[in-house]
């Protein structure tokens, strides 16, 4: 996978996003959204306003819809499909004008908008160059859902196998395994 250590950042803030009212809701105060912010690395300024709260929990159910396995819709080309359509409505939206930039410990990148937008603005038109990033090197099935029962959280496989199957959230690997192992002791009988 050739994408960006940008890129692949953005890919990250992308599940942290769709899955931060997983299990309850963690953007809900501007100072979480500040949180957000920073943790992703973005430069300053960080202009949040009152809007930015409800743009981002929009962003993020559009992600996840767009993202999301859908049964009925497996082919990478319908995914792709789903990913662009969404993308060039961000660009859209955000009024995107790229601009390379270097900064602190990045290397250089793009700003798809001025960083004196507010960040939920930012954080859509960052999302639209990354995701127009993956649409172009055919990279859309590197979203998928964790496959622990009962989890269903969002992730981004960045290995080069493409061998992940549960997210980073928790534990889920682990207990998936666990359980596993467990069921094959127990139809295996009792020994000694």
């Amino acid at each position: 996978m050739s994408l960006s250590v940008h890129t692949r950042s953005i890919l990250t803030l992308i599940t942290q996003l769709v899955n931060s009212d997983h299990d309850g809701e963690t953007l809900s105060t501007l100072a979480d959204v500040r949180t957000f912010a920073i943790d992703h690395s973005f430069s300053p300024p960080i202009r949040i306003g009152d809007t930015d709260i409800d743009h981002l929990h929009d962003l993020r159910g559009r992600l996840r819809a767009t993202l999301a396995d859908a049964p009925d819709d497996p082919a990478d080309d319908a995914r792709a499909a789903r990913v662009a359509r969404l993308t060039n409505e961000l660009f859209t939206e955000t009024r995107t004008l790229p601009q390379l930039r270097k900064h602190d410990h990045w290397d250089w990148h793009l700003h798809a908008v001025p960083n004196e937008a507010g960040i939920a603005e930012r954080t859509a038109a960052d999302v639209a160059v990354a995701l127009a990033d993956v649409v172009l090197d055919g990279e859309t099935s590197r979203f998928g859902t964790c496959a622990a029962i009962g989890c269903g959280a969002l992730f981004v496989d960045l290995s080069r196998n493409r061998s992940k199957r549960f997210c980073d959230r928790g534990n889920c690997a682990n207990r998936t395994h666990v359980a596993a192992f467990r069921a094959r002791q127990a139809d295996d009988g009792p020994t000694g």
